[in-house]
């Protein structure tokens, strides 16, 4: 910012504070930052918290080029959710595992993200960790 306009900042800050008596006591008022808590935002807490884990088996996914992407795809668009891994397979070219590992801060709708697989055409059910 220029000199100048930070002097004329300054100069209608001390004016409003002339006009407008009163008005230094909640002007003082400290002003809440963007990452101040809200009831719909996640808390401090929340953020700072180390990730949980879910885990999805995942009917019908038989290919990591093309199937795998799709569901990844759609659980990554569920809120809170931090990193999608496909568990270890036997072979690089086939999904002999269909289980998906899924880390997520916060809370995970799980009706939510089993619905949004379906969408991509596969059926999922959660599992054991």
């Amino acid at each position: 910012m220029s000199v100048k306009l930070r002097l004329i900042c300054l100069l209608a800050l001390c004016a409003s504070v002339l006009v407008f008596p009163g008005c230094e006591s909640s002007c003082n008022q400290s002003i809440p930052s963007s990452s101040a808590s809200s009831p719909n935002t996640t808390t401090d807490q929340e953020e700072s918290a180390e990730p949980k884990l879910v885990s999805f088996k995942v009917e019908g996914m038989t290919c990591p080029s093309g199937c795998y992407p799709s569901v990844k795809s759609a659980i990554a668009k569920q809120k809170g959710v931090v990193e999608i891994e496909l568990a270890p397979q036997k072979e690089a070219d086939v999904i002999d595992n269909p289980i998906v590992f899924v880390k997520y801060k916060g809370k995970l709708d799980l009706d939510s993200t089993l619905k949004a697989i379906s969408r991509a055409g596969f059926e999922a059910q959660e599992v054991a960790n």
